[in-house]
């Protein structure tokens, strides 16, 4: 008698794309408004993923996975706090600085703004 392989529920997720080993969330953090916006988001994600941990309904590979749908979420609602970014994507403005290369674009746009004076 033969026996098969038997492949674990978090690597076949992986195998078929479902779920990946690390999720990244982009956090504005260029304006004073940010900082209590991107606090409260962490804050609520925090507790539903903390939740989903102590959640008795689902196995171990369906916590990973709904913990990174959560941070797929998270990651939406960091996108759309406002005020926005002035750069389109993928438009650089490179320039070599005494510090490096500097991606600028955008900085003419933020330099206008009145909000920002200190």
């Amino acid at each position: 008698m033969v026996r098969k392989k038997r492949i674990k529920p978090t690597v076949m997720k992986m195998a078929l794309g479902f779920m990946r080993f690390r999720r990244r969330v982009d956090i504005p953090m260029w304006h004073v408004d940010h900082i209590s916006k991107v606090a409260n988001i962490l804050r609520e994600y925090a507790d539903r993923i903390e939740a989903s941990h102590s959640s008795n309904a689902m196995r171990a590979s369906d916590k990973t996975m709904h913990c990174q749908s959560l941070i797929k979420s998270m990651n939406r609602d960091m996108g759309q706090i406002t005020p926005r970014d002035p750069r389109e994507r993928g438009a650089e403005k490179l320039r070599y600085t005494d510090f490096g290369l500097i991606n600028e674009a955008g900085f003419d746009e933020l330099q206008a703004r009145d909000d920002m004076n200190e």
